[in-house]
C-alpha cells in the first residue's frame, strides 16, 4: 500500500484473519500484499482497542484449521491404510512380474527397457509411503501447535519381548 493511504475495513479483516493463522507480521504482509508496518500497526491497534475480538478471530481460525487438519489426517490415514492393503495384497504378483521381466531374453528387452518396466511396476508398491507419512506428521505437528500443545514426544516407550 502507498504511504498515507487508509486501509479499508475489508483489508483490515483480511490482515487480522491472516495474522490469526500465521502469527507473523512478515508472513501476513506477504500473504495480504501490504507492508510489515501496516500489519504491525493494525494488529497492535486491535490488541490495544479490541483484544476480545482479536482473540475471538484467532480462536475461530485455529478451530477451523484444526477441523480441516483433522479431516485431512483422517483421509491420509485412510489412504495409508489403503496403500498398505494394496501393497500387501499385490506384493506377490508384483514380485512375480518383476522377476519375469528380469528373466526375459535380452534380445526381447534391453537392460534400459527392463529397468524402465521394473521402475514403473515398483511405483505400484508401497515406495512413496514416506512422503505421505511426512505430510501427515507435518499436519499433526501444526495441529498440535495450533492448540498450543507441544509436538515433542515425551512419552516414548519401547517394549521388547524376549522369547527364549
Amino acid at each position: 500500500m502507498a504511504k498515507g493511504v487508509k486501509t479499508d475495513n475489508e483489508k483490515i479483516a483480511e490482515i487480522i484473519a491472516s495474522y490469526a493463522l500465521t502469527n507473523s507480521y512478515n508472513a501476513t504482509a506477504k500473504e495480504v500484499g501490504v507492508s510489515n508496518n501496516t500489519v504491525k500497526r493494525i494488529i497492535l491497534n486491535q490488541k490495544e482497542n479490541n483484544p476480545e475480538e482479536l482473540a475471538r478471530v484467532v480462536n475461530e481460525k485455529k478451530e477451523l484449521f484444526q477441523d480441516k487438519a483433522n479431516r485431512i489426517i483422517d483421509k491420509s490415514l485412510e489412504l495409508i491404510e489403503d496403500r498398505i492393503d494394496t501393497a500387501r495384497d499385490n506384493q506377490d504378483v508384483l514380485e512375480e512380474i518383476i522377476q519375469m521381466v528380469w528373466e526375459q531374453d535380452k534380445k526381447e528387452l534391453n537392460e534400459t527397457q527392463k529397468k524402465s518396466i521394473v521402475n514403473k511396476i515398483s511405483k505400484m508398491q508401497l515406495n512413496s509411503l514416506s512422503e505421505l507419512t511426512t505430510a501427515l506428521g507435518t499436519l499433526y505437528d501444526k495441529m498440535r501447535l495450533a492448540k498450543g500443545e507441544s509436538t515433542d514426544n515425551t512419552t516414548f516407550k519401547v517394549d521388547i519381548n524376549v522369547v527364549e
